[in-house]
């Protein structure tokens, strides 16, 4: 039986091609060589090359693989470049919808709450795992040794030769990827049965599929590298003995060529520095802090009024200053208030009063807008069915009514539908009256886009801000 050996399959496809391109027009002879290489380590098992009338060289090139080098031309799953690509689409889907969030105030990150973490991280693993799944197939991810090296140069046409011992048969995954890779690259593919018949299985593209993004290199004779006959007897004695135990260099790898990692990396540090800094302004912004046990917050506030420990106490509460300090915001954010700050002692705003504690004052407490566009006025006694919680759109907060009112009329000529709600109906400690826009809302997210519109119209009235925010009132 004739030997299958990678010295044996180049020889015939190089016979092969000699005859495939015997009609091709030239101007010469044809040459043929064996084992040709670069000083870049490049090598090129085959070369037959003939003058064209055009004075350029023709040159093909041929990979051979007998079944002791079968690794050349089965694929390798890149696994760690799946991953990282896998990786890098995750944090780069978390990221588009963590900035698409905070651009329209959808939602926010905030300490104590981790319900929009949670729902990151599973959006985060299911990105990761789908594309796994989903793209393993590409064959950027399916490493074939030997089409990647043809893919380092250019020449005109390249083939690969193969033993039909290589693979298992017709029906083997690798062989059907190996066909599939060389179809899309443009190479040529060659089968070498057991008599050493060469048979063609795919022809090459007569077409450029790669530009001018491949280098044309010289390749010479491993002779012709090295000068020094010395020197070329102890590289070969060398290569051998390294042939004998199985040890390969970086040089002599089949994975030499593998795509690193350095770009998906890149952008998912950049996505996640990205994300980090959204979520940086979020906590920053907010500071919600809640009491867990109001009853024993209520007898330190008892306490502290009682004996006068804090001179300025009477001073904070329900104050204009609804946050202790008045940080600056962009235009496009607005703020969500649901606490008081009080010597100190953070809370939860505080319930709306029994029923059977509520009194008239004598005096008109509410005002809102009638049907027919007239100003009514109510006392608390409009609260006695309130029940649950309720949001508005609070434009600001002043110490009297005259005020109040003064501000209320000015929206109102301004188009805006402008109430006037006393806290004292909410507060027994709070002499204080807000000014808020169109009704109590049932939906907070509601009362939110509701704010941020209010807040545009006020720019486009070229009405000075007051004290915007949402306020959160509940029974």
């Amino acid at each position: 039986m004739i030997s299958q050996s990678e010295n044996n399959i180049k020889k015939s496809a190089l016979r092969f091609l000699k005859m495939y391109y015997k009609y091709r027009p030239r101007t010469g002879k044809t040459d043929v060589k064996v084992d040709q290489s670069t000083r870049e380590g490049i090598i090129a098992d085959g070369l037959l090359t003939f003058p064209q009338k055009d004075d350029n060289p023709f040159i093909a090139s041929v990979e051979a693989t007998s079944f002791d080098t079968r690794d050349e031309v089965k694929f390798k799953m890149q696994h760690q470049l799946l991953s990282w690509d896998a990786f890098m689409w995750s944090c780069f889907i978390v990221g588009i919808v963590v900035l698409f969030g905070h651009y329209f105030h959808l939602f926010a990150f905030q300490k104590g709450h981790l319900e929009l973490t949670a729902g990151l991280s599973i959006l985060f693993l299911s990105t990761f795992i789908g594309y796994r799944y989903f793209f393993s197939k590409r064959a950027k991810y399916r490493y074939i040794y030997a089409l990647e090296q043809f893919r380092q140069y250019h020449v005109d046409e390249q083939w690969v030769a193969i033993g039909d011992n290589v693979f298992y048969g017709a029906e083997d995954p690798a062989y059907d990827e190996l066909k599939v890779q060389c179809v899309r690259n443009g190479f040529g593919l060659l089968s070498i049965d057991k008599e050493l018949n060469t048979h063609l299985v795919i022809s090459p593209s007569r077409d450029e599929l790669f530009g001018s993004g491949r280098k044309v290199l010289d390749f010479m004779g491993g002779d012709n590298l090295i000068k020094n006959p010395t020197l070329t007897r102890a590289r070969g004695f060398w290569g051998m003995v390294k042939s004998k135990i199985g040890w390969t260099t970086p040089e002599q790898s089949v994975l030499r060529y593998r795509r690193s990692f350095y770009k998906p990396i890149f952008a998912s540090v950049l996505m996640l520095g990205l994300i980090g800094f959204v979520a940086y302004e979020d906590l920053r912004q907010k500071d919600f802090d809640y009491v867990k046990n109001e009853t024993k917050y209520n007898e330190k506030l008892t306490e502290a009024a009682k004996h006068g420990k804090n001179h300025e106490f009477d001073q904070l509460i329900d104050s204009s200053a609804v946050e202790p300090y008045q940080k600056k915001r962009p235009d496009s954010y607005l703020a969500i208030v649901e606490k008081d700050k009080r010597d100190d002692f953070i809370m939860k705003r505080a319930p709306l009063k029994k029923k059977d504690q509520l009194t008239t004052k004598g005096g008109t407490e509410i005002f809102v807008e009638s049907s027919n566009k007239d100003m009514t006025g109510y006392d608390c006694s409009r609260f006695f069915n309130f029940y649950g919680k309720k949001h508005l759109v609070q434009d600001g907060i002043f110490k009297g009514i005259g005020a109040a009112e003064r501000r209320m009329n000015l929206l109102r000529r301004s188009g805006f539908k402008a109430n006037v709600l006393w806290l004292g109906c909410f507060y027994s400690d709070s002499e204080d009256y807000i000014v808020y826009i169109e009704w109590l809302y049932e939906d907070k997210e509601e009362t939110i886009r509701e704010g941020i519109s209010y807040r545009k119209k006020l720019k486009e009235e070229g009405i000075k801000e007051s004290n915007l925010n949402v306020r959160t009132i509940e029974k």
